[in-house]
Parts: C-alpha cells; sequence; structure tokens
C-alpha cells in the first residue's frame, strides 16, 4: 500500500487486564490480557480498516512488552520505532467491571503506570532513525492530552512534534485525565489547551471538554478553539464536527453496546482515516461512527 498516507501514532501502549466477569476486584479470580492505550488503539483501528500506521513509543523488556509489540505485528502496525527499555517497566492498568441492568458493563480503570518505560519517553526518542524514518513518511501524527501528563521528557518530545510537523498534519484528542494531572489541574488544562489550538484535527468528549474547556457544546467550543481546520466532539448520542465554518452533526450508529471505552479511539481512527481519503465533512463522521461501533462490542479497548 505504498500510496497510503501513513499515519504516526505517538504515545504509552498498556497492557489491559479485564475480569473474565463482573464484579469487584478483590473478588475477581481471573483475567484477560490484552493491548491498551488511546494512541495504540488508534493505530490498530487505522490499520484494521486498510490504513497504513506506525506507532512510536517504548515498553519494557519484559513478557508485557513483547506481547504489545507482537499485537502491533497481528494487527499490521509497524512497531520499528516502539523502543525496548532495559530497566523500566510495561505500563499496565486493571479494568474493574460493573454489570449494568441492560446487560452491559461500566469499566473502572486502575493504572499501574508510574516509572513505566514510556514515562521515559523524551525527544530523543524522535530522532532515533526508525523514529525519524517514520516521521518523515508520516502525512499525520496523531497523539493524545495523556501523553504530556506522562513526564517532562513525555511533554517535549510532544512539543517537538508540534513544532517540527513540517507538511504534517497533526492530530490531537483531548483525553482528559484527571489522576495524572492531580495537583496540577489547572496547569494540566493550561497545556492541553494549548495544544488544542495548535493541533490541525481536535477530537474531545463533551464531558471532558467540559472539565477542561467549561462547557462541552460544540458551538461554544468552536468559538473558543477556531484554529484547528477540524474540530469534532463526541456525545453519548452522536458527534458534532466542523471543518472550518462548516459543521455536521450525526446521530451515533445503533449497534450492541458491551462496554463504551475505546470506542473514543476507534471513532478517532476514523475520522483521521476519512480525512486522508479526503472524504466529505458528512463522509468523515459517518466513517468514525461506522468503525466506533466495532470497539462497542467487547470489553476490549481496540477494534477486534
Amino acid at each position: 500500500m505504498p500510496d497510503t498516507p501513513l499515519v504516526a501514532c505517538f504515545g504509552e501502549g498498556l497492557v489491559a487486564l479485564v475480569p473474565t466477569t463482573a464484579g469487584p476486584l478483590e473478588n475477581s479470580r481471573s483475567f484477560h490480557r490484552s493491548l491498551a492505550g488511546a494512541e495504540w488503539n488508534v493505530a490498530i483501528a487505522l490499520a484494521s480498516a486498510g490504513g497504513r500506521a506506525a506507532v512510536i513509543s517504548r515498553v519494557g523488556d519484559d513478557g508485557f512488552g513483547r506481547f504489545l509489540l507482537a499485537e502491533l505485528a497481528e494487527h499490521g502496525v509497524d512497531a520499528t520505532a516502539v523502543e525496548v527499555d532495559p530497566e523500566a517497566p510495561t505500563g499496565l492498568y486493571v479494568k474493574e467491571l460493573a454489570a449494568r441492568p441492560d446487560g452491559s458493563v461500566d469499566g473502572v480503570m486502575h493504572y499501574y503506570r508510574a516509572g513505566s518505560a514510556a514515562s521515559r519517553l523524551s525527544p530523543a526518542v524522535l530522532r532515533a532513525p526508525a523514529a525519524s524514518r517514520i516521521l518523515d513518511e508520516a502525512a499525520l501524527v496523531h497523539t493524545t492530552g495523556i501523553t504530556p501528563a506522562l513526564s517532562p521528557g513525555a511533554r517535549a518530545a510532544q512539543d517537538e512534534l508540534f513544532a517540527g510537523r513540517g507538511e504534517r498534519l497533526v492530530s490531537f484528542d483531548l483525553n482528559w485525565r484527571p489522576a495524572l494531572w492531580r495537583g496540577r489541574e489547572d496547569e494540566g488544562r493550561e497545556i492541553l489547551r494549548a495544544y488544542m489550538s495548535a493541533a490541525d484535527i481536535v477530537q474531545c468528549s463533551e464531558t471532558d471538554a467540559a472539565a477542561v474547556l467549561g462547557t462541552g457544546d460544540a458551538a461554544q467550543l468552536r468559538r473558543m478553539i477556531p484554529e484547528p481546520r477540524h474540530l469534532v466532539v463526541t456525545r453519548t448520542d452522536g458527534a458534532v464536527a466542523f471543518d472550518g465554518a462548516e459543521s455536521v452533526e450525526a446521530p451515533a450508529l445503533a449497534a450492541p453496546v458491551v462496554e463504551t471505552i475505546g470506542a473514543g479511539d476507534a471513532f478517532a481512527a476514523g475520522f483521521l482515516g476519512g480525512v486522508l481519503a479526503g472524504l466529505s465533512l458528512g463522509g468523515c463522521v459517518s466513517r468514525a461512527h461506522r468503525i466506533a461501533t466495532r470497539a462497542l462490542g467487547s470489553t476490549r479497548d481496540h477494534v477486534a
């Protein structure tokens, strides 16, 4: 697929341990292992839809790190720019599931990522030969508000991605994680708002936007963040997308729901793929909704 645009996804990959049955963690005896991490989920969704995707990141020299690399390979994602740290471990999280009356589940994430290999991301990672090759070829770089919260080095690397974009588009998903900004929430809000203004394509849920910018209303958000060409605000019942002054509002597609975690990443992948394919704004949103439904049918964070 040499003519298919390449998307480089920059951020932390995690191993998710998901209980086989819903209930409090203290009662959970067995778990399924799967790949997680917002940017990695986007890469997998892009590749699953026929796109080209690469990940720039770091994992530990451990079984979990090798599992993540194998998962990327299985899904057709380029992992040549994922560094292996001989000292720091691969980050992970444990998901706690609560059953709902409609048969779906709510997931709560418990993170164990402090001191992870990905927390050692830095500008040097971007300048390594494999990452440089991918960035030189990439038509678009995708990252999120999670990455700059991991460490000062990770934030410096993300700053460099924005500053050195050249002809590349930069996509940014707000992904507000207050636990990562604990004690410096106001600083985090200021940092993430600046990334939103600097990106070419911005996605945010109305909930995250309200927490960071004080409103989840799409029209107000567009007035507050006019710089990106594309702004997409997702809601539980659909999405509103902007391309300059043009706007499209589209309801979510009816689909069986097991759990919603990861659907936003799949939606982002669908929208980005549509932009790179030259689809209309409405076509991009429709494509995003279709791919998002593929993440709703399981407790995995990524599409099958």
